[in-house]
């Protein structure tokens, strides 16, 4: 029906005429940024470099070099987290439709359409061949804002010749092996109740089964089976843990015909049995501080209460915000404490999660409502207080198996970034205001210099620093690569803009040879296991591909 109703809409196109009412260039490696907006018009955005991840309607949508995005009036959009190489084309236009005149003879008048659903398969779509539409785009970009008396004009008509080309060469599925396998992943994700079999999703990837079945293997270290059977248990988990379902309910929800085969993969994979998983599972939780949110995501836990701020916990808030009931402040990371704790005494929370570096007052506080948990998170590594923790909720099977994906996504990392990158130095450096700091916290010693071995810049008596730094000692380290970390408040920005126009800045030889990579602080300032997960896609979206 849905492909119908396209189908439709590509013959009508004739109909519908277009107006281009802007055109911007977003490039992650100079720091601009396609921030969260309203779409008042229709809006194109093609990715001719590197891959950006955006969030369309609180919705996340992988673009890379090969895809398009489409979206229309009334809906939300904006990039999360861009890789350093990437590069995108966003233009905005709008649709006017010709409606038929009541009568013969008469002339209609056209009349805008701000309908999203105006044109032919809206949101993410491939297109193949992709660099014709590259050079279309950067050309028309240049147009539009060259000194042409005509550009204007010029582009009304190539914008259209961009929507014919993209229509004219859309693909339903990408044009490689690995691509592919992504795309039968995501079709997994969206169809894990239904029937699944090895040769439907080596159909779907267009490859032959045992290729389907060694590729998918060797890119997520599972095979495609075990991963339909763990979305089964995380959803069934979900489903006893605040549903009123029953069990024989809960199994054909989540695709099997038969409860006691379902019981018995329930328990073969958890150690116990639904019964008694349903049994304490059904604890009302509260994670008082933000941090724990970080440790309760990879089990696949939401409490029932926790701390979410637009800006401060700005990752929790978009992805989790509609999915936890009793949402408190988080506003600087803890301000409004008191205001939380009267909220917390509203809940008959059974088990308040909390970092040990509360002070003594709350953990008072917080001990007369209910019982209390503190996650050692000052004095334990992360995969320690995560198994501690994981073992106290009764979830070791869950942690035990996004552990395993962990350290598959760690290896895979190790592959993916480029060799040049491990032989060079590397440097944190944060901004704010006008200060540079050479920055280091637990969480980046680990990871970056740690489990992926790179070199850093600066060696000092401890493995955790924030050290400030002039531009003449950031030339005497010289650093092979740059991670920047702007804070981002209105004066550092606009000292960034500043900094970039600087000639001791620009005279930097990691600047010189375009090296500065932006990390943001979500996650990088947060140590978690969630944390440390997202830091890794953001390698791997940073150091796409790189040449000495």
């Amino acid at each position: 029906m849905k492909q119908a109703k396209n189908d439709l809409k590509l013959r009508k196109l004739g109909e519908l005429s277009f107006r281009l009412r802007s055109v911007e260039n977003v490039k992650g490696d100079t720091g601009s940024v396609l921030r969260q907006q309203l779409a008042m018009s229709f809006v194109l955005i093609v990715a001719v470099r590197g891959s950006v991840r955006l969030i369309v309607d609180q919705e996340p949508v992988e673009l890379d070099r090969g895809s398009i995005f489409l979206g229309g009036p009334g809906q939300t959009f904006g990039a999360d987290e861009r890789s350093g190489e990437a590069e995108l084309y966003v233009f905005y236009f709008d649709v006017f439709a010709f409606p038929q005149p009541e009568h013969s003879g008469e002339r209609s008048c056209p009349r805008m359409d701000r309908s999203s659903e105006a044109l032919p398969y809206p949101g993410k779509m491939f297109v193949y061949p992709y660099d014709q539409l590259a050079t279309m785009s950067a050309d028309l970009y240049q147009t539009w804002h060259g000194e042409d008396e005509m550009g204007h004009f010029r582009c009304q008509i190539d914008l259209q010749e961009m929507l014919f080309y993209i229509y004219r060469n859309r693909r339903s599925k990408p044009e490689n092996a690995g691509a592919a396998v992504e795309y039968a992943k995501r079709y997994i994700e969206e169809h894990y109740a239904e029937p699944i079999t090895i040769e439907r999703l080596a159909r779907i990837a267009e490859l032959s089964p045992k290729y389907f079945v060694e590729l998918y293997k060797k890119k997520y270290g599972k095979s495609a089976i075990e991963y339909v059977t763990e979305l089964r248990i995380r959803r069934a988990k979900r489903l006893m843990a605040g549903s009123p379902a029953k069990l024989r309910d809960i199994a054909h929800m989540i695709g099997y015909t038969d409860e006691f085969y379902f019981s018995r993969k329930f328990k073969q994979a958890i150690g116990v049995s639904p019964s008694a998983y349903m049994q304490s599972s059904r604890r009302k939780l509260a994670a008082y501080s933000p941090p724990v949110l970080g440790y309760l995501v990879p089990l696949g836990i939401l409490p029932h209460a926790a701390p979410l701020h637009p800006k401060w916990t700005e990752y929790y808030y978009r992805e989790f915000s509609s999915e936890i009931p009793v949402q408190f402040s988080a506003y600087r990371y803890n301000e409004d404490w008191r205001a939380n704790l009267e909220q917390l005494r509203q809940i008959s929370a059974d088990l308040i999660l909390a970092a040990e570096t509360i002070s003594a007052e709350e953990r008072s506080e917080l001990e007369r409502i209910a019982p209390v948990k503190l996650l050692a998170v000052s004095r334990l590594g992360w995969r320690e207080q995560f198994a501690s923790l994981a073992a106290d909720l009764g979830e070791t099977w869950q942690a035990g198996k996004w552990l395993e994906d962990y350290s598959f996504q760690l290896n895979r990392t190790k592959e993916l970034l480029p060799l040049v990158l491990r032989k060079e130095t590397v440097a944190v450096i944060r901004m704010m205001n006008e200060s540079l700091f050479l920055h280091c916290n637990r969480g980046m010693a680990g990871l970056l210099y740690g489990d992926l071995e790179l070199i850093p810049a600066y060696a000092g008596e401890s493995d955790v620093y924030n050290l400030p730094v002039s531009l003449e000692e950031l030339k005497r380290i010289n650093p092979g690569y740059i991670l920047m970390m702007v804070r981002q408040d209105s004066g550092t920005i606009d000292a960034w803009a500043s900094l970039q126009t600087d000639r001791d800045w620009l005279a930097l030889p990691a600047v010189e040879r375009q090296r500065v990579r932006m990390l943001s602080s979500d996650p990088w300032l947060e140590y978690s296991p969630h944390a440390h997960l997202r830091m890794l896609e953001q390698l791997v979206r940073l150091f796409p591909g790189e040449s000495p």
